[in-house]
């Protein structure tokens, strides 16, 4: 039911910005569409409290269709990159909290009821103000070399995970269809840097050419 429930959502839009396998700029129909859906406006707002931290400079949103959603940033008030993975996928908990089964089909509720935030697992992992600085490059790089062009297809969740990057007021958004970009492979590798303690390969990965 939530694969068609997702399905009939983003079909009800395009992305004006898309690149195939790339990054694609999120533009003012995907904020409408947002607002237009109180559902997906209460998920993002989840994902946001329970996964971003307080000082996030920049950093990544993980947000797979089934799996628990996920977010690598570099927190500039306590120096640290931070990794966060809830422990159940937050959209199946926010929607079972806005709709209710009758009968043969789900109906939405005026609020939200009987939801309970799923924990989250935290690991951090202090960094130099170098290395951070070169990080904070990588990703405003990243950011603005994001190839823009009318969209050919439309995003579904099922195909796989979608990821947004932010860095000084602006966001960027992707998704696994196809093959990955070299900046994410560059963070996913990053992601498992901070998760596995790995401070040791932390310089050698972030020299690398993307």
């Amino acid at each position: 039911m939530r694969k068609l429930f997702i399905s009939a959502l983003l079909a009800s839009f395009a992305l004006a910005g898309q690149a195939q396998n790339g990054l694609i700029r999120m533009d003012s129909a995907s904020e409408a569409w947002r607002n237009k859906y109180p559902q997906s406006l209460f998920f993002y707002h989840e994902v946001e409290r329970l996964l971003i931290p307080e000082g996030a400079a920049f950093g990544m949103k993980g947000i797979p269709s089934f799996s628990p959603e996920w977010t690598l940033t570099y927190d500039s008030l306590t120096h640290e990159l931070t990794y966060r993975e809830a422990e159940e996928n937050i959209h199946q908990r926010t929607y079972k909290a806005w709709y209710k089964s009758k009968g043969d089909r789900f109906v939405q509720r005026k609020h939200p009821k009987n939801y309970e935030a799923p924990a989250v697992k935290t690991y951090t992992m202090a960094i130099s103000a170098d290395q951070a600085a070169k990080l904070r490059s990588i990703w405003a790089q990243a950011i603005d070399t994001a190839k823009e062009k009318e969209a050919e297809r439309r995003i579904i969740m099922m195909d796989g995970t979608n990821y947004e990057y932010f860095i000084n007021g602006k966001r960027a958004k992707s998704t696994t269809i196809g093959e990955k970009t070299k900046f994410e492979m560059f963070a996913l590798k990053l992601k498992e840097v901070v998760r596995n303690g790995s401070a040791s390969s932390i310089d050698s990965l972030i020299n690398t050419d993307l």
